[in-house]
């Protein structure tokens, strides 16, 4: 006979562990335990059976891995929060003795830690903390624009401004950019950084106000690992640019990139674009007697995706902007000079403008006004939107359609891909006319030279429906339907017979014997379960249908 196993000795009791039982196996309290598992990237487990979990209590509680709770016994930070809290009852006992010279001395040697270990634990390679950089970001942008308050100290406001500018700058300095997108929570950013996308949102530049419903002592945990985080990657990512860190930057999130890389150049002059540009060496083409393999496609792809690349790189490298007052000149900035573009802007915006308003070499003003006075006619005058429009179509679109005053085409998501079916709007119309009217021409000279050549495929076709013709006719005079008769019936049967009716061909037939034969081979469940789809997608072409006679319609009262 075996030996009998205890209960709550193996399996999920053993497996698991309360919150309550973790708090009294480490000692701490119940703030200091949530702080712990958010550095440590430790979060509650749902177990498949709760109550063998918690063995045989049916008691709703909070499940940890026991492993975790393990592994945090041996954290160097438990110590530390029980040093801050030493030294707390004393500095309050000293202040309220009145021992104020006491008190100092104490403050200078209050107890410090940080997180440089957590962060080299939770990411041991760079690529790991750039795949995990999106919320580090977000979080960082949203606190930047919060305002300073008992909650949330100034000191953490300055140091996101700081740690979000020198990502912003190398950002543009690598021209990194690949999509942006204006939605109504903020400004979605995309980039590309050593092969991994890297997405966050940005606020528009509101006064925000503090929710009172937010528990900021867990956001606050979040923004000191994040704040450490970003900095290690700020770091390594302004090291690879040759370039020092920190670099100078005036106004926290406020800069201005040509004095900051010029302040932040090492001894060594920096990288060059052409140098810190990513793309790769031109491929030699296949010849055409040369099969191609898997490894040629590969490498042709790679090579389109690198052309198109250094194609947004310097996407507005021959333009010059200016930034009229009332646009959003740090977001409209950030996206220009990410593709190499030149901006400046008006000096109630910001100081130190590179060039003024009346600078004649410039070619494109950004304007959010419904009307513009004064116009200059060797510039064009844009909305924002075009800024981000044309970053998301890797190419310089017609300003015509972006005027100031006019209704502005769609704005579509590029982090959305349509699928088959699903009704996308109409997209920018980037041809000119001279080039649709060439397009029309080239279309109507292939038709005609077509026209002439009859192939032997459609000769054989109409030598078959004669015969088809002819039989149908000895049929009917079998049967004793007279010529006229004939005639007569064959006239209203091409009448009622649709223009744009072809014949059905025998691949035609056979694929609807095979879904006749796959709908027949159901089984119930299935038989249902196919119907709720060609319901659902019958409802979905309805309202793409719908939606495409309301585009009709408001083109034809244009």
């Amino acid at each position: 006979m075996g030996k009998i196993i205890k209960k709550g000795v193996k399996g999920a009791a053993s497996n698991y562990i309360t919150r309550q039982q973790a708090l009294n196996k480490l000692q701490v309290s119940l703030a200091d335990f949530r702080r712990l598992c958010i550095l440590k990237g430790i979060y509650p487990r749902e177990p498949k059976n709760k109550k063998k979990a918690n063995k045989g209590s049916t008691a709703p509680v909070t499940f940890y891995y026991a492993k975790d709770i393990q592994y945090l016994m041996h954290e160097p930070l438990i110590a530390k929060f029980r040093e801050y809290k030493t030294f707390a009852r004393r500095l309050n006992k000293v202040l309220h003795k009145g021992e104020y010279s006491i008190a100092r001395t104490l403050e200078k040697n209050k107890p410090l830690f940080t997180l440089d270990h957590i962060v080299k634990e939770r990411y041991p390679s760079f690529i790991d903390a750039l795949r995990d950089l999106d919320d580090a970001l977000s979080m960082l942008f949203l606190f930047s624009k919060m305002p300073a308050d008992n909650k949330i100290k100034a000191q953490a406001v300055k140091d996101c401004q700081q740690l979000i500018a020198e990502f912003q700058m190398y950002v543009m300095k690598s021209k990194s950019l690949r999509k942006v997108f204006f939605s109504i929570k903020g400004i979605y950013y995309q980039a590309e950084i050593k092969g991994q996308t890297i997405t966050w949102i940005v606020p528009y530049q509101f006064a925000q106000t503090v929710p009172t419903d937010v528990d900021f002592r867990v956001m606050l945990t979040f923004l000191d690992f994040y704040r450490t985080l970003v900095g290690f990657v700020n770091f390594r990512l302004f090291n690879e640019l040759n370039m020092t860190y920190p670099p100078k930057i005036e106004d926290g999130a406020t800069f201005n990139l040509d004095e900051a890389i010029s302040a932040s150049t090492a001894t060594n002059t920096a990288v060059d674009a052409d140098e810190a540009d990513t793309g790769l060496d031109e491929f030699k083409p296949v010849n055409d007697d040369e099969e191609e393999d898997e490894n040629t496609v590969t490498l042709r792809k790679i090579q389109e995706a690198s052309n198109e690349t250094n194609v947004l790189q310097t996407l507005f490298s021959n333009c010059k902007f200016f930034l009229s007052r009332e646009t959003p000149r740090y977001a409209l900035e950030f996206m220009i000079r990410s593709c190499g573009g030149q901006v400046s802007w008006d000096p109630t915006v910001g100081a130190n403008p590179p060039y003024p308003e009346t600078d004649e070499t410039i070619t494109h003003q950004i304007c959010d006004r419904p009307a513009v006075s004064n116009r200059v006619l060797s510039r064009a005058y844009i909305q924002p939107q075009w800024i981000a429009d044309c970053i998301n179509a890797r190419r310089i679109l017609r300003e015509k359609l972006y005027e100031p005053g006019k209704i502005l085409p769609p704005h579509l998501s590029p982090f959305v891909e349509a699928k088959e079916g699903e009704y996308v709007p109409g997209a920018v119309e980037e041809e000119s006319e001279e080039e649709a009217e060439q397009v029309s021409e080239d279309k109507e000279n292939e038709n005609e030279e077509a026209e002439p050549e009859a192939t032997a495929e459609t000769v054989a076709k109409a030598e078959g429906t004669e015969e088809d013709e002819y039989e149908a006719q000895l049929k009917a005079e079998a049967e004793g339907v007279t010529f006229s008769e004939y005639s007569e019936a064959d006239a209203a049967k091409a009448a009622n017979k649709p223009a744009s009716k072809k014949k059905r061909t025998a691949a035609d037939i056979e694929e609807e014997e095979r879904k006749e034969m796959a709908h027949v081979m159901m089984t119930n469940k299935q038989r249902k379960l196919y119907k709720k789809m060609q319901y659902g997608k019958q409802k979905k072409e309805e309202e793409v249908a719908k939606l495409e006679r309301k585009k009709k319609a408001l083109k034809s009262k244009k």
